[in-house]
């Protein structure tokens, strides 16, 4: 019975628990089932609350937003950049090959036994190190940026305001939403960087590797040329007579076929390594600017001037031969414009350089001479091929040494020749024919003696240096053939600069400069010969850029230099200037407004010399403040007794701004007359008319009264005395006077020549006559002209000109009287006797 209740009350239970349900779900449906201007009204009513938790809020939801949209902005960004890539092709692939190519170059290094061949390893080596360097910071600066990258996603990782959700349920499903899509692009932005920073690494790590390896071949360079100096001076290869028995030469056909591939990739590297590419680049420049510069010249002059065949028998070079001699002048300079260039590439410049010289000087210079040029070159074509070889064979030192007996023999007869006529020959050949012979003495007993290496380098750089030393010379009278050509081409054109300029001055003054350019460069092509340039290069460095210290002043010599070069450049380029602007000023006539213009080039000079001044100071890392210190020292300097000379400084910037004189006026200083030649900072020249110069300070042309004649027109007033005797036709003479100075084309119709009659004079009547010269610096020969007709005309139409006349009056002793010559009138004092013998 219990059982059974039990029974019906779970069925009642679950009666109720069911229709429970359903009413729910009835309310649920009829709730579905509202019009629709309810179901507006509510979500407006939602908007509504949104908005004013917005508003109304504590700002937690703006600044979640806001991170949102700088998260999404700055993933847009970095994705930008990373998608972009970087740029690792070219590292990517030059690596491979010179990582293969570095692997062998030790066992180069190690069987190389010359020192040519070891230093020019060494300059690739030094090459491929900076290529290495200029990696290492475009990896650097990719890694940079793959930081940045990790360093925002770890940003974004680390935000924990990200995970705070706003407490409205539909805002907080939108930003959910959000955050999970900006996660995901993290994430992939993530990985994208993590595989871009293996890549990178990896790359990274192999040129890291290389770096060393290059370090470690410097290394073994630079011991190996340590050993070399070491055994230069033993006898490492034996006598001469016993070499077969020494077994550190090679077989020819071995060292001929290694030195082909060595030479073959050092010039492959060289010609294609863009390291030289501005080299090549300005070669290229020189030669075709250099050959079209020469070839305009030689086409003007043949166009415009009638007797072209007159001055091109003046030249010997650039008229007959224009390609020989553009190509002399690039195979002398081309090697200078590279750093360490490959000695294959050296030695064929020389050899061009010999060749195209051979064709020039052939029928222009002495015979005996081009005897020596023939023997040097072939001296030098087989010192080229030594100089590149890897091993030391038997062949080549006996070919040496018959080559240095051969230079010697033919060196000691051209000095013979020599002594028969030596004006014909360069200068100083005398003096360096007796250096080459005793350097190739040497180079020969050095080789008799076992002492290749030593012997080869004395020989191979007295040989190639006297040859560079012909072409230097041959290369300076291209330039001043050259120069002729431009300033004669130009001679025609009234307005060009170079019209003006003479040839011979101008040669004089470049001719002194091109010869210490030349020697300075034949120098360091010795050097790089004796392969001592690195050596002397370090030993200059060090000691320009060693501290020294006076008192508590530290310095380095090379501040010094870098300042005391700065002022002299200064210095130069004003004096060039000045030289040009002054030149061309004499020799054309000038307006008084561009005189204005052309005395300005004092306050050009001014300019050139302050900013240079602070451009030396700048580049020698000067203090400011000892500059200060300096200037406070000239300023007492200057109380002193400097006034003098800080007076005619200032005078001179006044004449620069005043311009009171400019250069090529006329003037009158302290009883002086002449024209201005110069304005300088302290003083001015005067050029008189006697051909002497007068040095004036610009403080008296300050202070005191100067006549300037050609201030504002180079017009001058000519003024004429003429006496005739009384009783001469006035009306007649003025006629006269009139008729000669108004028919002189020469003199100035404005302001018109005027005559007058000006005095009676005791002995004559006198006419003054005034007209003007259009140039004062031919208004004495119009005056003398204008003189000269008017005696003709006198003369022709009977007008007397009266003669000077003075009274003599003689007393004789005892009174006897006087004698009078007739002339002027006047009272007489009486002489003591005997004043005709006190006369006497």
């Amino acid at each position: 019975m219990m059982r059974n209740l039990l029974k019906l009350s779970f069925i009642i239970l679950i009666a109720v628990q069911a229709f429970t349900q359903d009413c729910a779900a009835q309310a649920k449906k009829r709730k579905g089932h509202l019009s629709m201007r309810d179901s507006l009204r509510a979500k407006v009513l939602r908007r509504d609350s949104v908005i004013r938790s917005f508003k109304n809020g504590n700002g937690s939801v703006n600044i979640l937003l806001g991170k949102i949209e700088d998260y999404t902005t700055s993933f847009v960004e970095t994705n930008s950049d990373l998608s972009r890539g970087f740029d690792t092709l070219e590292i990517s692939q030059q690596l491979p090959p010179l990582e293969k190519r570095m692997g062998s170059m030790r066992n180069t290094i190690d069987k190389s036994s010359t020192l040519s061949n070891l230093v020019t390893i060494r300059g690739m080596i030094d090459h491929l190190k900076d290529q290495m360097n200029s990696w290492e910071d475009e990896i650097s600066v990719y890694n940079d940026q793959l930081d940045d990258i990790r360093n925002k996603v770890s940003d974004f990782k680390a935000d924990t305001g990200l995970r705070s959700a706003p407490a409205d349920s539909s805002l907080r499903v939108k930003c959910f939403i959000q955050i999970q899509d900006l996660d995901k692009k993290w994430k992939s932005l993530d990985s994208s960087a993590e595989k871009s920073i293996v890549k990178i690494g990896l790359l990274e790590n192999r040129v890291s590797a290389l770096s060393i390896l290059l370090i470690d071949l410097d290394d073994r360079i630079d011991l190996k040329i340590h050993d070399f100096t070491i055994k230069a001076l033993t006898n490492e290869y034996g006598f001469i007579w016993n070499m077969d028995q020494i077994k550190n030469s090679a077989e020819l056909d071995t060292a001929l076929s290694k030195t082909v591939r060595l030479s073959y990739l050092l010039y492959a590297y060289f010609l294609t390594n863009k390291a030289n590419f501005v080299g090549h680049v300005g070669n290229l420049l020189i030669l075709v600017s250099f050959f079209v510069w020469i070839y305009s010249s030689r086409k003007k002059i043949a166009r415009t001037n009638t007797e072209h065949n007159s001055i091109f028998d003046q030249t010997n070079y650039i008229v007959k031969y224009p390609y020989l001699s553009a190509l002399t002048l690039f195979s002398i300079v081309a090697p200078y414009l590279y750093n360490h260039p490959s000695q294959a590439f050296v030695n064929t410049m020389l050899l061009t350089m010999m060749a195209s010289m051979g064709l020039l000087i052939k029928n222009n210079w002495p015979r005996p001479l081009f005897k020596l040029w023939a023997v040097l070159f072939i001296a030098a074509f087989f010192y080229c091929i030594s100089s590149l070889m890897v091993m030391i064979t038997y062949a080549d030192r006996i070919v040496l040494l018959l080559i240095s007996g051969s230079l010697i023999y033919y060196s000691i007869q051209f000095l013979k020749q020599l002594k028969l006529s030596a004006d014909q020959y360069p200068p100083y050949i005398k003096l360096i024919l007796k250096v080459f012979i005793g350097l190739q003495t040497a180079s020969a007993l050095l080789n008799i003696t076992g002492r290749f290496s030593l012997a080869k380098i004395v020989g191979v750089s007295a040989t190639l240096n006297i040859c560079l030393a012909m072409g230097f010379y041959l290369l300076l009278q291209i330039l001043m053939e050259s120069l002729f050509l431009q300033l004669e081409g130009n001679k025609k054109s009234d307005n060009s600069l170079t019209s003006f300029l003479d040839f011979k001055e101008l040669q004089k003054k470049s001719k002194g400069f091109l010869v210490k350019i030349t020697g300075i460069l034949w120098l360091v092509a010795l050097a790089k010969n004796l392969a001592i340039d690195d050596f002397l290069y370090d030993q200059a460095n060090d000691f320009l850029n060693s501290p020294h210290k006076v008192s508590s002043t530290a310095f380095t010599f090379k501040s010094i230099l870098v300042f005391i070069v700065v002022i002299w450049i200064s210095g130069l380029v004003a004096r060039i200037i000045s030289y040009f602007y002054d030149f061309a000023g004499q020799q054309t006539k000038l307006t008084p407004q561009a005189k204005k213009t052309r005395s300005s080039i004092l306050l050009i000079r001014l300019t050139i010399f302050v900013v240079g001044f602070f451009v030396a100071i700048t580049a020698a890392g000067i203090p400011m403040d000892r500059v200060t210190i300096v200037i406070g020292a000239l300023g007492v300097g200057i109380g002193f007794g400097l006034q003098n000379i800080v007076n005619n400084l200032v005078s001179g910037v006044i004449l620069a701004f005043e311009k009171p004189v400019q250069v090529g006026d006329i003037i009158e200083v302290s009883g002086k007359s002449g024209t201005i030649k110069e304005i300088g900072i302290r003083s001015s020249k005067i050029e008189c008319g006697d051909g002497s110069e007068l040095i004036v300070p610009n403080g008296d042309l300050i202070s005191q009264h100067v006549v300037n004649w050609t201030l504002t027109n180079n017009n001058r007033r000519v003024e004429l005395i003429i006496r005739v005797a009384y009783g001469s036709d006035v009306i007649k003479v003025e006629d006269i006077l009139n008729t000669i100075i108004k028919g002189n084309d020469d003199i100035m119709k404005t302001p018109a020549p005027s005559v007058f009659l000006n005095n009676f004079s005791d002995s004559a009547i006198e006419f003054r006559a005034l007209f003007w010269a259009a140039e004062i610096s031919k208004w004495q020969s119009l005056k003398s002209g204008v003189m000269r007709a008017i005696y003709i005309a006198f003369d022709k139409e009977g007008v007397e000109i009266p003669q000077g006349q003075k009274d003599i009056q003689v007393n004789f002793p005892g009174g006897f009287g006087t004698e009078q010559k007739p002339g002027n009138t006047g009272n007489s004092n009486q002489n003591p006797p005997g004043a005709i013998e006190a006369a006497k």
